[in-house]
């Protein structure tokens, strides 16, 4: 593992500002689509466009987001992270601003949620290379706990002021709630080092290529995996890319990380974690929906509550990490998301509460989840491999948000899942719900073992620090 760049007390405190002000970024941007996802109905009927049409507006904006989020990490290794945040942080209030008008042309919202996606992608993704290059393993993981925790709180005040908003104001005013991150530029310019960009000749083919490959894939999974060319040509550019990278002397992508023991199969657990996440909080409404008779509305109520147990959740990651050690997190994050599948899979023809309950645990079982597998994962990263690692993991979550949808979505409607496994309530429109449960179950039972035949060792921050020091 490559030497931390050390920092005095008062340098650090400037950092966690720095941080600080990159977890309101964060909560922005999952405030912002959780709200673009609440409102899609009402976009439908304003711009007078098909359903699936509308979805773009969530697509394209992540899309842009997680490429830009690979960019930005990659070239954290060779450029200031002071000048991109400076950069980023500043354009992104300006966008903001212009977003409003997107109200006069879908094709404008569009654009501007695909600049909102590139422009605050450097804040959100930067934040884990800072605390990897400034901080000790403890006091990194304490933020990785607190970055799951703002998601959370993000997701809650999405689901419970979307709505309103929207109702009482014009859904476009929602891009001005971001405004206030203008006052970030003067924390980050006192405190961020004055770092020294490395002479690396830049790979532009490299980055065409490896934004087209993500493009491609993360579009096919869009569109419910409809258009096959779209795979096939990611599959084929990857392997150029590959081939690309592998001659080229200062490759955009280093693949050489993917060669470190470990990286492949704590990526391959991150896919899976996070395909389950994406495809159980895509069936969760329908399940309320179909099963009870509950309105959307009332539905992002009772989330908005399982999203705040699972921010105080990750508020005290911390401390829980200190208590049992980086790789205990991880196993206690998939107990707590078993359960809560479990829950969801016996309980959901029954009552509705078992069924929050379910999305409660399932929800704190992330926060857990997060904080303690990026800990263990980039232990496995050397210095030098920081942003190439880090930006991969940003791709494999991306990969996995996307693929989630579309895989559970294929078993909507099939006839074998009609029958139910666990589900005893004899609710013929509960059985598929409980049964979608039990798969997304399996999936997390196996990550979570290969997880423990990855990381065979508990390490607690007391020994990781002397390790460290």
């Amino acid at each position: 593992m490559g030497m931390r760049t050390e920092l005095s007390k008062e340098g650090k405190l400037g950092i966690w500002k720095v941080l600080t002000w990159l977890l309101v970024f964060e909560f922005f941007f999952v405030f912002n689509n959780n709200v673009f996802n609440l409102i899609s109905p009402k976009l439908v009927d304003e711009f007078k466009v098909a359903p699936s049409t509308v979805s773009l507006v969530i697509s394209m904006g992540t899309l842009a987001f997680g490429v830009c989020s690979i960019v930005y990490t990659i070239l954290a290794d060779r450029i200031s992270m002071r000048r991109i945040l400076l950069v980023t942080c500043a354009t992104f209030p300006i966008i903001s601003v212009l977003g409003v008008f997107s109200v006069y042309h879908f094709t404008l919202l569009i654009l501007f949620r695909v600049l909102f996606g590139m422009s605050i992608a450097a804040p959100v993704a930067l934040a884990v290379i800072i605390a990897l290059r400034y901080f000790n393993k403890l006091e990194a993981a304490k933020l990785f706990g607190f970055i799951g925790a703002i998601f959370q709180l993000g997701a809650a005040f999405g689901n419970a002021l979307g709505g309103y908003i929207t109702e009482h104001l014009s859904w476009n005013y929602i891009f001005l709630f971001s405004c206030i991150t203008i006052f970030s530029i003067p924390t980050i310019y006192r405190h961020m080092p004055q770092e020294k960009s490395r002479q690396h000749s830049f790979d532009y083919a490299g980055v065409v290529m490896l934004t087209g490959v993500v493009t491609l894939i993360i579009l096919f999974f869009t569109f419910k995996m409809q258009y096959l060319w779209m795979l096939g040509a990611a599959i084929v550019l990857g392997f150029i890319f590959v081939l690309y990278s592998n001659k080229k002397k200062d490759p955009f992508v280093d693949l050489r990380v993917l060669g470190i023991k470990g990286v492949s199969g704590s990526l391959l657990v991150c896919l899976i974690f996070y395909m389950t996440q994406a495809a159980f909080l895509f069936i969760f409404p329908f399940i309320v929906r179909d099963t009870y008779g509950m309105s959307l509305s009332v539905i992002g109520m009772f989330n908005m509550f399982t999203n705040i147990l699972a921010f105080a959740t990750g508020m005290f990651s911390g401390r829980i990490i200190k208590a049992i050690g980086y790789r205990n997190m991880v196993i206690l994050g998939g107990g707590f998301i078993f359960t809560g599948l479990l829950v969801v899979a016996l309980f959901v023809g029954f009552s509705v509460v078992p069924v929050f309950i379910g999305l409660g645990v399932f929800n704190i079982g992330y926060v857990l989840f997060f904080s303690g597998y990026l800990s263990n994962y980039t232990q496995l990263l050397p210095s030098q491999f920081h942003g190439a690692g880090v930006g991969i993991e940003k791709l494999v979550v991306q990969l996995g948000s996307s693929i989630g949808a579309a895989f559970i979505g294929m078993f909507f409607g099939a006839s074998f899942m009609s029958k139910a496994l666990v589900d005893f309530s004899g609710r013929a429109e509960a059985a598929p719900f409980s049964n979608m449960s039990v798969i997304l179950l399996v999936l997390i039972v196996a990550a979570t073992s290969m997880f423990l035949f990855i990381f065979k060792k508990n390490v607690k921050p007391q020994e990781a620090l002397i390790k460290q020091a």
